[in-house]
């Protein structure tokens, strides 16, 4: 995790870390979070994969959704990954320089325009008013849709906008050519395809790959959030693109879609003889997962807030972040990480006891859920008597609601760790007994 302060620019240009992508920037750069992977980038206050944050202004967004365009819209328009933008500069090259989710979306839509897309992603923007979600067409093509404020929208690693109306520029922005471009290119025929479909044109449908990796995380979402939807796996073209909850969804009910491992749907993945027919959402690989909350009605300061969970979501703690007002992070959470464990970083430290409940995740996960619930229930009061405190100081003295702030993020952050050890002793110990059963050869 890092802060980037608000400053001027020694540099008016950008350089990507894994590829040879540039790009201008203006003098000034807003204040933002960002929940990069651990790994030092060419600047020191740069690291890759930016992920998610929150801005001084009030914007969102997270990029870590990797879409794949048709082979028929590569073979015309290709991806550029030596020199196109990629999830590792999105973040760093967008969120300092935009006061809105709609200008976040026009920034990277231009971007694609002029520097190209080296890899197929799916990015959303969010501001207290609005909810923008792009997904790149191919290498130079783009689409992003203002999403419906009753509705909720699922993607799993694959594109799933569909409509675009060129004359509705308050909900849809694309590139100047997408449509033109797809009836060049054989992709799109009036005639034959009747209202032009962004799936339909550019999107890659992999019928090996989409049954088990990605149309079972939508359905299973969906069904979770709108259970009378009448949808079934068998048919995923039937999918709705939006769907409206059958209750208002709050944070606890996007963590509890973050952590589904299918229990919904009566499937088990994680047994001890795995079963690999359905990709879960929730999975061990998983470097940490993310909730952007924009609330208006509220100051700056506690406006914004992000909920970050290292590691496997189902066996981790969500902790809150108050981006416009926290100074900088414990050192645990923004230590530099390799791929060697080590006793430092936090990513390690949630990384091993996730490793040790995966030894028997039906008997251990649910000992670590049900703390970490616990914990997240704790830190929600926590939240609540902070932000009265804060609104009844930060008038008279923002130093010191600043610093409400500031006590309260040492103090989660330094519980979710408590929690993490305890746990890991907890499990270590359990695992170690189960050893010495299996193992007995008892005697004397």
């Amino acid at each position: 995790m890092l802060k980037h302060q608000a400053k001027e620019n020694s540099s008016d240009t950008f350089h990507a870390n894994e590829n040879k992508f540039t790009y201008s920037v203006p003098k000034k750069a807003f204040s933002y979070t960002s929940f990069s992977n651990g790994k030092e980038g060419k600047q020191p206050d740069q690291m890759t994969w930016g992920a998610a944050g929150f801005n001084q202004k009030g914007v969102g967004m997270t990029a870590t959704e990797t879409i794949f365009a048709s082979a028929e819209a590569l073979k015309h328009d290709p991806y550029l990954p030596e020199t196109g933008i990629t999830e590792d500069s999105i973040t760093d090259v967008i969120l300092p320089y935009v006061s809105s989710a709609r200008e976040g979306a026009a920034r990277l839509g231009k971007i694609i325009e002029e520097k190209g897309a080296g890899e197929g992603f799916g990015v959303a923007f969010v501001d207290q008013h609005d909810i923008w979600y792009l997904e790149t067409g191919s290498g130079h093509q783009w689409l992003a849709t203002r999403l419906p404020k009753d509705d909720y929208y699922v993607t799993g690693n694959q594109g799933r906008l569909q409509t675009y109306k060129p004359d509705d520029s308050a909900n849809y922005m694309a590139s100047p050519t997408l449509i033109s471009a797809a009836e060049k290119y054989g992709l799109y025929d009036p005639k034959r395809d009747g209202d032009f479909n962004f799936e339909k044109a550019y999107t890659l449908h992999n019928e090996k790959n989409d049954p088990y990796y990605n149309y079972p995380r939508v359905y299973a979402l969906q069904h979770l959030y709108t259970p009378d939807i009448k949808t079934s796996l068998a048919e995923p073209q039937h999918f709705p693109v939006f769907a409206k909850p059958e209750a208002k969804l709050d944070i606890d009910a996007v963590k509890q879609g973050l952590r589904n491992t299918y229990e919904n749907i009566e499937r088990k993945p994680y047994t001890q003889t795995p079963d690999y027919r359905l990709r879960p959402v929730s999975l061990f690989r998983t470097q940490q997962a993310h909730i952007l909350q924009a609330r208006d009605g509220l100051p700056q300061g506690i406006a914004d807030v992000e909920y970050l969970a290292y590691g496997m979501p189902s066996i981790s703690i969500f902790i809150p972040v108050y981006a416009n007002s926290i100074h900088q992070f414990p050192q645990a959470y923004r230590t530099v990480t390799s791929g060697k464990a080590d006793s430092v970083s936090a990513q390690w430290q949630f990384r091993k006891l996730q490793t040790l409940v995966m030894m028997d995740y039906y008997k251990y996960a649910p000992v670590v859920q049900k703390a970490y619930k616990q914990q997240e229930a704790t830190f929600s009061v926590m939240q609540r008597d902070m932000e009265k405190a804060y609104l009844a100081t930060y008038q008279k003295d923002p130093a010191k609601a600043q610093q409400l702030v500031q006590q309260f993020e040492d103090r989660v952050f330094s519980d979710a760790l408590s929690t993490t050890q305890t746990l890991t002793n907890q499990i270590f110990t359990q695992l170690t007994q189960d050893v010495n059963t299996k193992y007995k050869f008892a005697g004397a």
